[in-house]
């Protein structure tokens, strides 16, 4: 409970709720239904201003679009309702985003990204912690968490935006 304080706590929770809707979309779209080459789950923007958006994004047969469109949205629909998200979801997300941490850590780009602002009042609670502190944050979130941060999305079909993009020249 004390970390939910930590200014860190609301961008680590979206970016395991990130990770957990990746693997979901990936799991059901791709390895169950077999209707895209790859799915992802974005977010953006939503711990730094009043609003955001999230963007999922699929790799598809034009043929299996509308499809893969369908089991997108029910994929996110079952998250919020009859398939919540899991302590082991939970667990598999915290391991793999640590991970992907520990390993960027050895680059200077990322830590030129996790100091930018540091010094600036305009980007609030943002200081050393967000550093230091890391990995603490990201194992102090718990299942509840990253499940109420998933019932703030509007995910319900019909109120998010879609669209259906084609690459290439269609054939015929």
């Amino acid at each position: 409970a004390k970390m939910r304080a930590h200014p860190l706590f609301p961008c680590v929770a979206l970016l395991l709720l990130q990770e957990v809707l990746n693997r979901r979309l990936f799991s059901t779209v791709r390895e169950t239904k077999r209707l895209t080459y790859d799915a992802n789950f974005h977010l953006t923007s939503f711990e730094t201003i009043m609003g955001g958006w999230y963007l999922v994004t699929v790799t598809a047969k034009p043929e299996l679009a509308v499809a893969a469109l369908e089991a997108c949205e029910e994929t996110l629909q079952a998250a919020r309702s009859w398939d919540k998200i899991s302590r082991d979801n939970l667990r598999s997300a915290q391991f793999e985003l640590i991970s992907k941490h520990q390993g960027a850590m050895q680059t200077n780009k990322h830590w030129v990204d996790m100091m930018a602002g540091l010094q600036l009042d305009e980007i609030p609670g943002k200081d050393l912690r967000s550093i230091e502190d890391f990995t603490d944050v990201v194992q102090a979130v718990e299942v509840e968490d990253v499940q109420r941060m998933l019932e703030c999305l509007d995910t319900d079909k019909g109120k998010a935006w879609t669209c259906i993009g084609v690459s290439g020249v269609p054939s015929g």
